[in-house]
């Protein structure tokens, strides 16, 4: 797993946007979002509702969110 994707996710998750969190860690959404994405292809889960709002977190996502800070704290 990768674990700059899992802080993106967190970022994004409590920031409730991509494009705030891509100009924070200067990078594209595009590349944000493909990081995001490689994520869930990994986990086999969407971790993310997209509109044009904002993001919210699925229900998978959700937990993952929950156990992310152990997970990087572990490593």
């Amino acid at each position: 797993m990768n674990l700059s994707a899992l802080e993106y996710f967190r970022e994004v998750v409590e920031t409730k946007s991509i494009s705030k969190v891509a100009a924070n860690r200067h990078i594209s959404q595009s590349a944000l979002s493909q990081n995001i994405q490689k994520l869930e292809d990994e986990l086999g889960y969407k971790l993310l509702e997209r509109s044009n709002k904002g993001v919210v977190p699925t229900e998978a996502g959700r937990i993952i969110f929950k156990y992310s800070g152990t997970m990087m704290r572990v490593y």
